[in-house]
């Protein structure tokens, strides 16, 4: 009896020390979320600053660091501008908006020549969603 409780206690000693040694592949998943390739996709981006820019540089002078138009001097000459809030610029449509900044109107000036196309669109999106939208 003795002999074959010590052969037990072998074999269970034995089962142990080989399933304490055994790698095992764990089957849980991660509850990590994934990073992006892309730090765009977490990153708040503000697709308006290159806008900003351009508005500064091209149409403040005018149109006045909160669009609201008003009297300006272009070429020694006193101008009333239109504000890019009042209904006039708001019932325009895009393409009239595109329009005259690409090719001027009355006493503005035509930009296809400092602004790419892409620029001008840009510059519509802004006036819509920013501008506007503040009006």
């Amino acid at each position: 009896m003795k002999i074959t409780l010590l052969a037990l206690s072998c074999v269970a000693f034995a089962l142990v020390g080989i399933a304490c040694t055994e790698t095992v592949t764990p089957t849980t998943t991660s509850t990590r979320p994934t990073t992006s390739a892309s730090p765009a996709a977490t990153a708040s981006v503000d697709e308006f600053a290159h806008a900003r820019e351009i508005y500064a540089k091209n149409c403040e002078a005018c149109h006045g660091p909160k669009a609201e138009g008003g009297l300006a001097k272009v070429d020694k000459k006193q101008i009333k501008v239109p504000s890019l809030k009042s209904d006039h610029a708001v019932k325009h449509t895009d393409e009239k908006l595109i329009k005259t900044i690409t090719g001027g109107e009355e006493e503005m000036p035509a930009f296809k020549d400092k602004l790419t196309q892409d620029e001008i669109n840009l510059m519509v999106r802004y006036i819509r969603k920013v501008v506007q939208a503040k009006g």
